[in-house]
Formats: structure tokens, sequence, C-alpha cells
């Protein structure tokens, strides 16, 4: 199904916001429906159906949560890809940790590359970073030195970046989100931490505040880089104003990401 027949819809109370992500989606050839309020978009989407729903998580943090949980019991959908849209200085909802649906997080004020990139991935399960299966280290005199702690919640992407990990000859740890790096990078100091950007619940720039909070008690300070296909200012700017040292743009080849590992 392309975006021409993918239905929207899209509960979100702020005008001016509510109007530009229309706009946006209407120009990706989405057909979008807009609701005021939770209690409104329930009652379409009992009255219609929908392949998407783009939902503002509200002041308290809790109504995209909520909007899901009566989507389900209510409305009888099951398996639905849903945008959580997040106010800035809300946080993000605990109980999203643990949300068994396509889902992902957009963070106001709008960033419409990063729309796009987030409608990818929980629209396109099989949305990853391209390999290269014949690509080969080159440099015989390379040698690693230390783990790398690689952060990202797609599971193909682990795999695939795991590969090329191992390929330089790495030792390497996974976490699945933001808050498992920053428990995992409290007990082993890794040299380089690989951090996907855009993750649910704590993303890569979250992660890394508390990483580098937490660094200046100690000794030690771990290389982050960035892993995103967004290379935005606003995008680079944010990643270099948590404290990353680097970034990688997806898709990348071994040979740069091994430029990096040094």
């Amino acid at each position: 199904m392309d975006n021409k027949q993918k239905k929207v819809l899209l509960v979100e109370n702020q005008q001016k916001i509510a109007e530009a992500l229309k706009n946006e989606l209407v120009s990706q050839e989405f057909r979008v429906t807009t609701s005021g309020s939770v209690e409104k978009g329930i009652l379409r989407a009992k009255a219609f159906k929908f392949d998407l729903f783009i939902v503002n998580c509200g002041e308290d943090g809790r109504s995209g949560f909520n909007f899901a949980t009566m989507l389900k019991k209510e409305a009888g959908y099951t398996n639905f890809p849903i945008l959580f849209t997040v106010n800035p200085k809300v946080k993000v909802d605990v109980r999203l940790r643990k949300f068994n649906q396509p889902f992902d997080i957009l963070r106001l004020p709008l960033d419409y590359t990063e729309i796009k990139i987030r409608l990818t991935r929980i629209l396109n399960p099989n949305y990853a970073i391209e390999e290269n299966p014949d690509e080969k280290s080159t440099e015989s005199g390379f040698k690693p030195t230390g783990k790398v702690l690689l952060v990202e919640d797609n599971a193909l992407n682990q795999k695939v970046l795991g590969m090329f990990i191992s390929k330089l000859g790495f030792e390497y740890d996974v976490a699945g989100n933001g808050q498992a790096a920053v428990d995992l990078s409290a007990h082993t100091n890794y040299p380089y931490i690989l951090m996907d950007i855009y993750m649910p619940g704590m993303d890569g720039p979250e992660a890394t505040v508390k990483i580098r909070e937490r660094e200046l008690k100690g000794s030690h300070r771990s290389k982050i880089i960035a892993i995103t296909a967004n290379e935005s200012e606003e995008s680079v700017k944010r990643c270099y104003d948590s404290g990353m040292d680097d970034y990688l743009v997806k898709p990348f080849t071994l040979d740069v990401l091994k430029e990096k590992l040094v």
C-alpha cells in the first residue's frame, strides 16, 4: 500500500502544529483526518478505519499512551502503527517502554526531515542500514582496542552494524534503547559508543547527556558517535550539543566506520 492509499488520523490540539503536520503529510500523499482531542479521535477511529495514527502525548505526557490503550480496547485495532508527538520539556510516558506496537516518538518543534525518517521506520519494518556483503576491511595494520557499545533499537540494524563491528575486530555489547545504554555504560568503560539518534523512550541525545553527566565524576570519557539518517543542521547541532563527538550518516561503509573508531 503506497501513501496515497494510507489514511492517517492526526490527534493534535495545537492548531499551528496540526496544520503544519497535516500539510507535511498531504505533501507525502497521505489522506489526513484531524481531531482536536483524544476522545474525539477515538470516536473517529471507531467510525472509520485508519492505517496510521499521529497523537500528541499532551502536557502530562500520558495522553498518547491512553489513546493507544483505548483504541485497542474500544475500536478493535491490532498492531497499528502510531507516532507519538511530545511537546518540549514534557517527559515521555515510561509505559511506552513496554508498549508492544509499531511506534516511534517525535519531539516538537517539528523537524520535517525527522518526520519522514520516523514515519519510514514505523511503516516499513525492514527499513535498515544498507549492507555491502562483499565489503572487507582493507587496512591490515588496523588494530582494534577496547569494546564498542552499540545503541540501536532496530533488530536488523543491530545485526548489520554488529557484523561491521566484528569485521573490524572489535567485541561489542548491544543496548536496545537509551536507558539501557546509560545503564551499561555505568558498569563498563567503553572507548566507543555508537548511538542511534531516534529511539522510543530515551533517545540518543538524551542518553548522551546522562552519560556525560556521570563521566564528570570519573576519569573515563567514551567517544560517542551518532548514527543517523538525518544530516540536517538542527539534527547535527543537537548531537554535538548533547556531548557527542562525531556522527555517521546512514547508509555508511565499513571503511567509514573504521575511520571513526580510531
